[in-house]
C-alpha cells in the first residue's frame, strides 16, 4: 500500500522530483525487504538522519517531517522486519516463490 502510494504520487512533478521520489521509494523497499544490512542503513536514514533526510525530501517535493511521521506510524503498528525472515524478504523483493526449509532442500522432502 505504501509502495503503490508512492507510486501514485510519483507521476507528478518535475524529473528532478521524480527521481529523488524513486530514490525515497527504493530506500522504503530496501527498509522493508531488503537484505538486513540495507534494511540497517535504510532504517538509519528514514529514521536518524536529519541532514540528508530533509535534502532527499525537499529535493522530492515532499514534507520530510510528514513522511517521517507516517513512517513511524507504520513502525509503531507492529511492523518488525526482523519478523520476516531472510529467505522470504529476499524471495518477496525479487517476485519469487518462498523457499524451501533446509530439511526439504538437504533431504529432498
Amino acid at each position: 500500500m505504501l509502495k503503490s502510494s508512492l507510486l501514485l504520487f510519483q507521476d507528478q512533478g518535475t524529473a528532478e522530483e521524480r527521481l529523488w521520489r524513486a530514490v525515497i521509494a527504493k530506500t522504503l523497499e530496501e527498509w522493508i525487504c531488503g537484505p538486513l544490512s540495507f534494511s540497517r542503513k535504510a532504517e538509519q536514514f528514514l529514521f536518524q538522519d536529519n541532514h540528508d533526510f530533509q535534502a532527499v525530501c525537499s529535493s522530492a517535493g515532499m514534507d520530510p517531517d510528514r513522511l517521517r511521521s507516517r513512517l513511524r506510524t507504520i513502525r509503531a503498528r507492529g511492523f518488525q522486519k526482523e519478523n520476516i525472515p531472510f529467505g522470504t524478504r529476499a524471495a518477496k523483493k525479487l517476485g519469487l516463490s518462498q523457499p524451501a526449509s533446509w530439511g526439504q532442500k538437504a533431504f529432498g522432502v
